[in-house]
């Protein structure tokens, strides 16, 4: 799962660096009570309210092997959020692997600068209507297609990958690995096709990918 910001039919993207443990979302309805002389009070059902997302997390100032972007530090990612807050722009939210793909504006946001120097906020967002709004940078905020959602994913995935290889190499077989190389890796060191030093594995991206193919085709059966 990743999570997504991005304004100006995605010019501009954020990746939430650090996934939050969980996350709120509200789906307030409408209601209207009556007072009757006979019956009490009467409870109407009226039109669903806006939704919002409430997301609690922190920006890192350095890295950890858990990051899923590693593009901006800390301070970046404020600045980012408060440049689309001052320019009044309208925020795609998507949550992969969700249904989660809405138009929000920022309710409110919080942030805490701690003693190591991580920041740690809380970002309230709140369902956007898009009737009547007009951006004078775009002609609208059109509806992300499937197509171009897996575009995005594919674009983030090969520009996290080119940094992976030159800051990141792979050393074990642990949790900073993906998940679906991990029993090809582990296949592949058992047949002695790859080995490792005292400073472990040091894989690529690239070379996980390989590694994975391989196995998938059988070839370290």
């Amino acid at each position: 799962m990743d999570i997504y910001l991005s304004v100006n039919n995605r010019e501009d993207i954020l990746k939430i660096p650090v996934l939050p443990a969980e996350y709120t979302i509200s789906k307030p309805q409408g209601l209207q009570t009556f007072e009757t002389v006979s019956k009490g009070e009467l409870q109407l059902i009226g039109t669903p309210k806006l939704k919002g997302i409430t997301i609690t997390s922190f920006f890192p100032i350095r890295d950890y092997p858990y990051l899923r972007d590693t593009s901006m530090k800390g301070q970046d990612y404020v600045y980012k959020i408060d440049t689309w807050i001052l320019q009044k722009l309208p925020i795609r939210l998507i949550i992969t692997d969700t249904p989660i793909n809405m138009v929000v504006a920022v309710k409110n946001f919080q942030y805490t600068t701690k003693t190591d120097g991580d920041l740690w906020y809380t970002l309230e967002l709140e369902q956007f209507n898009l009737l009547g709004y007009e951006n004078p940078q775009t002609d609208d905020e059109e509806e992300l297609t499937m197509s171009q959602y897996e575009e995005l994913k594919a674009t983030d995935e090969y520009q996290q990958s080119l940094l992976d290889e030159l800051t990141n190499p792979y050393n074990y077989i642990d949790e900073n690995m993906p998940e679906w190389a991990r029993a090809a890796v582990q296949a592949a060191k058992e047949k002695g096709i790859i080995k490792g030093d005292e400073g472990g594995l040091a894989l690529t991206y690239s070379e996980l990918r390989v590694i994975t193919w391989m196995y998938r085709a059988g070839l370290f059966r």
